[in-house]
């Protein structure tokens, strides 16, 4: 498994990481329990020690299985996780970074993942009314009382980061990054490498379109998330079939699975440090993390590169 420092701290950290966002049982479609435990395990046994969360993703239920996965080996590894989306009882999201709240997230999430101390704490996303220096200063309290040992920040822009690090420095920067969704990244890169922190992608796979298991007839049913998402609709999902096509055929000159090489195109990019893969199976693991250990070719890389990619638009 490829390790990197994570961002100045002397703990390496699996390049290939394990997301948490499937196991929470919600927005993903059907997820078995012990299949979910299976592949938590799976990812441990096969040199993953980089497991990424969040307290919103089922709710409060992702943090729950990932430690009940991790037993005493929770402590063996880095988990990170994240705060800032709250919900009600009917479990209707909202967004708050306030200090107030972080101290109650913070808490529930300790109590969840069943640790004294959580390794990596994001802040999920921008509120759109809470200073950011503000939230930083809490977070700051937080790590002097114990309970937080690095600071990152998930789904904020350049400014944002560099008006954060006027409190404290960054151990991690989270951004939206795969072959079908680039812009978001572009400003961070060179913010990460210039600020020292790692840089990790979520939706590496685009929610499993790279995957290329998905065709203009596939459809999805109930709570899944990708039934809301423009990447899998209409003129933008027919254009990234193109795109997973084209991936398809550099996958297959490589002997490799088209989401083993759209993961390692990230990981092949300047400045990414770690990419995020979901997984809720244990074969989805193995999988995965077969994208570590190996390279692609300049070509490789730049023909994947120059793909067309669809124009992005904001999800309704």
């Amino acid at each position: 498994m490829e390790t990197i420092e994570l961002g100045g701290t002397g703990q390496l950290v699996s390049r290939v990481a394990m997301g948490g966002s499937p196991i929470g049982g919600h927005g993903w479609g059907d997820v078995d329990d012990a299949e979910a435990v299976a592949a938590v395990r799976r990812a441990f046994d096969l040199g993953v020690n980089f497991f990424d969360t969040a307290d919103v993703y089922g709710f409060g239920y992702s943090e729950q299985v990932l430690s009940r996965a991790l037993g005493r080996r929770r402590r063996e590894v880095v988990i990170a996780t994240k705060f800032g989306v709250r919900w009600s009882d009917n479990a209707k999201p909202w967004k708050d970074i306030s200090p107030g709240y972080l101290r109650k997230a913070l808490d529930a999430s300790l109590r969840r993942l069943r640790i004294d101390c959580i390794p990596l704490y994001y802040v999920h996303w921008p509120d759109g009314k809470t200073p950011i220096v503000d939230t930083m200063a809490e977070l700051v309290r937080c790590r002097q009382q114990g309970k937080i040992r690095w600071i990152g920040l998930s789904n904020f822009s350049a400014e944002q980061v560099r008006e954060a690090t006027s409190v404290t420095p960054l151990q991690a920067l989270q951004v939206q990054f795969s072959l079908a969704d680039r812009l978001k990244a572009a400003e961070l890169l060179p913010l990460a490498r210039e600020l020292g922190a790692t840089l990790v992608t979520w939706g590496s796979l685009a929610e499993g379109l790279l995957t290329g298991k998905y065709d203009a007839r596939s459809t999805f049913a109930g709570d899944d998330r990708r039934r809301r998402y423009d990447n899998f609709r209409g003129e933008k999902f027919a254009e990234n079939l193109r795109l997973v096509e084209g991936l398809r055929r550099v996958a297959r000159a490589l002997g490799r699975t088209p989401a083993q090489v759209a993961l390692r195109w990230l990981l092949d990019t300047p400045d990414v440090g770690c990419a995020l893969f979901g997984a809720k199976r244990p074969a989805q693991v193995e999988e995965n993390v077969q994208a570590a250990g190996w390279r692609l070719s300049a070509a490789e890389y730049q023909a994947l590169k120059m793909q067309e990619t669809p124009i992005e638009r904001k999800s309704a």
